[in-house]
């Protein structure tokens, strides 16, 4: 069983800049925060948007998106596209909510508490939940 965090605002949990280490062949940065199964992500281009989530929230989504399409994509252009609001679902069980940018692979993820998203490729999402 995964470990649950009883941090009960991750945002109040202050994450140095150090512990951020980028998670191969993605965009994607990652760090664990506190002692616990928390972890703050973000993409490597735009340090200023962060989703802190359990660890579990994370592995869901990149199981979630390993049923859609595995086509090479660059995350490059991604935030010149627009994704309406009513394209986002929640990602069951977790506090994240997606969406599909294109017809390709590229996917926005948000956390439903916070403002901000990341824009990366789904096999970069995918790659995180197994790692995390």
């Amino acid at each position: 069983m995964t470990a649950r965090s009883i941090q009960p605002d991750l945002w109040a949990v202050a994450v140095e800049e150090a512990k951020f280490a980028l998670l191969d062949d993605t965009g994607i940065e990652y760090a664990a925060i506190g002692d616990s199964d928390d972890f703050a992500v973000r993409d490597k281009d735009r340090l200023e948007v962060e989703i802190r989530r359990p660890g579990d929230d994370f592995r869901r989504l990149g199981a979630l998106l390993c049923r859609g399409p595995e086509l090479e994509q660059s995350a490059e252009g991604l935030h010149d596209i627009d994704v309406d609001d009513d394209r986002y679902e929640a990602a069951e069980g977790t506090g994240l909510e997606y969406a599909r940018v294109n017809d390709h692979d590229a996917v926005s993820v948000r956390d439903q508490e916070h403002p901000g998203e990341i824009r990366r490729p789904g096999s970069d999402w995918r790659k995180l939940g197994a790692v995390l």
